[in-house]
């Protein structure tokens, strides 16, 4: 098995996008695949050409990609950020929105893949050495098998049941992190477009 950085091609972009599209297909997400093959690749790109910090680790067992991660550095003026300022309640803002924190946005694991410790690799990956306090990440209330990984990773229950958007209601998790340095990543200015 081997981790790796995104190598920023078409070819394994395209990969992930199939592999994204095929696990969110499935309960509880139910989501169209066909959109999806459209707008992940589209969302990974402009998430590599905006954002800090941008990792997208993908997992590849004898060149077949069987894993990924993706996560950025998010702060004021990001739509997640500002989503989860507006929704969440004050006790927990003051605890976990710092001015800037990872996003971890996505893991996904191939059917064939799960419960081998992929998951808990690619996460461990994306996280290491970060230079934030802090991250979060958001998952379905019903969501079960991936809510089990996360909590044996040390992440914490923030809101079981938040609406940042229109769409299904998600649980938000945070974990502490150990910071490389203190330096602070100037984020770009962002339109209010979801992303």
């Amino acid at each position: 098995m081997k981790i790796s950085q995104w190598d920023g091609t078409e070819d394994q972009l395209d990969a992930i996008a199939r592999l994204y599209a095929d696990a969110f297909a499935e309960p509880p997400y139910d989501e169209d695949p066909a959109r999806n093959l459209i707008e992940f690749p589209q969302r990974i790109r402009r998430y590599a050409a905006e954002k800090p910090e941008f990792r997208l680790r993908t997992a590849t067992e004898d060149g077949d990609l069987v894993g990924f991660v993706l996560g950025t550095g998010i702060g004021p003026g990001d739509w997640w950020w500002d989503r989860l300022n507006a929704t969440l309640a004050a006790p927990h803002r003051a605890r976990w929105l710092e001015q800037q924190q990872f996003g971890v946005a996505e893991l996904v694991v191939k059917p064939s893949h799960r419960r081998s410790g992929l998951g808990r690799a690619l996460m461990n990956n994306v996280l290491d050495g970060l230079p934030y306090n802090s991250a979060l990440l958001a998952c379905y209330p019903d969501a079960v098998a991936p809510q089990g990984l996360y909590t044996s990773l040390g992440w914490t229950v923030i809101d079981p049941c938040l609406r940042v958007s229109a769409s299904h209601p998600t649980q938000i998790m945070g974990i502490r992190l150990r910071p490389r340095t203190s330096r602070r990543i100037t984020l770009p200015v962002r339109s209010s477009v979801e992303g």
